[in-house]
């Protein structure tokens, strides 16, 4: 029975499986698989002054299709001017979630959301939708050096946001997001 045991351990390696004498050929390069999201939308971010609507403007150009889509057109008045009233905020931002589902469901890609959405639950209502609705979340903020200047973000921005409410939202921005933490994200008290 030895005989049999050693005989049988007589052929094991410890070097691993042998090795082929010739030479395999590394597999064909696949094309990677097609994106499974054939629409988008691009969740704008950043402070008061930053460019995010000069962003807006340049994807606008590069997606004639786009639809570009701001909480601030809430206060817009038929003349143009910009009249903000900070109790109407949340309907203003309920106002653009609507218009949003009904671009998503109607299928227009890409959709542009212009916001400051500096906290990551300000996004989670376009997030879900997107989920919901097969769309594919890009994050995107402006490459500007001044975005996070708060003397010049008071100095650039276009509706007159006070240097003080810049200086807090800067401090409590959010940085880093990602689709599973907007998902996530819970309104803070």
């Amino acid at each position: 029975m030895s005989e049999r045991l050693i005989s049988s351990f007589g052929n094991l390696s410890l070097d691993g499986p042998p090795r082929p004498r010739h030479r395999q050929r590394p597999p064909a390069p696949q094309r990677p698989p097609p994106s499974r999201f054939s629409k988008h939308i691009y969740l704008l971010r950043g402070l008061p002054g930053s460019g995010k609507s000069s962003l807006a403007r340049k994807l606008k150009r590069n997606f004639p299709t786009a639809v570009v889509l701001s909480t601030d057109d809430y206060f817009l008045m038929e003349d143009g001017t910009y009249i903000y009233n900070p109790d109407l905020l949340q309907d203003a931002h309920r106002w653009n979630q609507r218009r949003a589902r009904k671009a998503m469901t109607r299928g227009k890609t890409p959709i542009i959301i212009d916001n400051t959405n500096i906290l990551a639950w300000h996004m989670k209502p376009y997030a879900v939708m997107a989920l919901e609705n097969a769309y594919q979340v890009i994050f995107l903020e402006p490459d500007t050096h001044w975005k996070f200047n708060v003397k010049e973000l008071t100095r650039r921005n276009s509706h007159g946001v006070p240097r003080e409410k810049i200086q807090r939202m800067k401090d409590v921005y959010e940085h880093n997001v990602t689709f599973r933490s907007v998902l996530h994200a819970e309104k803070q008290s």
